[in-house]
């Protein structure tokens, strides 16, 4: 049983539940607003990106990223399905599209647009939460302290609006700082309500999809600039096979383990993802630029091999904590040795054209998913 909203209860039980129709149609709209932020780091002008523009790229990712948590922690704790909440749920999905639309001009004169969007989205969190807070009962201190917490965070970015650039960032970055904390000072209260055991672990990897659709985008944007040949077709081959491997691993070894886990707050899986998108998308740019060879080898090289070590180290942490004594050995030597592989590679690669530096990182992490695999039974995880 849970609590009611326009006689309509609150499900806050173990049962199985799966992403609603709606939440899928919301994940959609990530599509777009990743898609543009994706922009900053494939558009590049000249043969190099450079670090300010990857953390130009990177700095936008976490309010994107949060925003589409911050909805997703919701839904998975509360699960709400009635009227009012799929409005205030269609309104998130377009002050999101805003964000979209300002995105590729954030840190400039599309500043003030993609802080008040970003402002609307979590405002219309915030009214999910007092729907919840206002009925009292169990659930009363939890949305108290995410209220709170949430609603200062909100604050700091709209009164970023008023200040003048770049000291409007800092307030922006004081509210993520205040929205992300608030969970972790609260971590005891929100284990009171833990997240869905099976609903979690659907729903980053939903997300994950949606991000691996990015790096097919930019297969077929790299083919696009190039004249198609043997040259190009053999990048695109081995990039496929990368983006295999990358689902294979994720899906069907390392997620198995996290269905029908035990959770309480969820942290170390929600958190953890953060670098997992972020990797995911530096790795897209790293291999349409290893298609069309617009940028520079020793760059191209670090978007692959720093993309993929963004990605899988932080589920190397995520699931080798779920796991124990010879298991856990085995599977830290062989992390670190993928880890390990990855980062000589990046240093010793950097002079070779793009599109064999792609095939060598395809292969080394092709033979480390055929191993890790082969200790996995599809579907039942470790």
């Amino acid at each position: 049983m849970g609590l009611k909203l326009s006689g309509k209860p609150i499900r806050t039980g173990s049962y199985e539940r799966h992403a609603t129709w709606l939440e899928l149609f919301y994940d959609l709209v990530y599509v777009v607003v990743i898609d543009a932020l994706v922009h900053r780091i494939t558009d590049v002008d000249g043969a190099h990106l450079g670090l300010a523009r990857y953390l130009a790229f990177a700095a936008l990712f976490v309010p994107v990223w949060w925003a589409w948590t911050g909805h997703t922690l919701f839904q998975n704790r509360f699960d709400p399905d009635d009227l009012p909440h799929r409005l205030l749920t269609l309104l998130q999905m377009l002050a999101a599209s805003f964000m979209a639309i300002f995105a590729t001009d954030a840190l400039d004169a599309g500043a003030n647009g993609f802080a008040l969007s970003y402002v609307v989205v979590r405002a219309l969190l915030l009214a999910m939460y007092w729907r919840v807070h206002e009925r009292g009962g169990a659930y009363a201190d939890v949305t108290s302290l995410l209220l709170t917490g949430f609603s200062l965070g909100a604050a700091l970015w709209l009164v970023s609006i008023a200040v003048p650039s770049p000291y409007k960032f800092a307030f922006w970055a004081a509210g993520i700082a205040v929205d992300m904390a608030t969970p972790w000072i609260g971590a005891k209260r929100l284990a009171r309500v833990s997240v869905h055991a099976t609903h979690l672990p659907e729903h980053l990897g939903l997300l994950t999809i949606i991000v691996l659709g990015e790096s097919v985008l930019s297969i077929v944007g790299g083919v696009e600039t190039s004249s198609f040949g043997w040259a190009v077709l053999v990048p695109v081959l081995f990039g496929f096979l990368l983006l295999g491997a990358i689902w294979w691993l994720y899906f069907e070894c390392l997620e198995a383990s996290l269905l029908g886990a035990k959770y309480t707050n969820g942290q170390l899986a929600i958190y953890g993802h953060l670098p997992v998108y972020m990797g995911l998308v530096t790795l897209a740019a790293g291999i349409r630029y290893a298609i069309n060879g617009e940028l520079a080898g020793e760059e191209t090289i670090w978007l692959l091999c720093g993309g993929l070590l963004l990605f899988m180290v932080p589920l190397e942490v995520i699931h080798g904590a779920r796991l124990g004594g010879e298991r856990l050995r085995r599977y830290a030597a062989a992390s670190l040795l993928l880890d390990a592989g990855l980062a000589a590679t990046g240093i010793v690669a950097a002079g070779l054209v793009p599109s064999l530096q792609l095939v060598l990182v395809a292969t080394l992490y092709t033979a480390y998913v055929i191993i890790e695999s082969s200790s996995v039974t599809p579907g039942v995880g470790r």
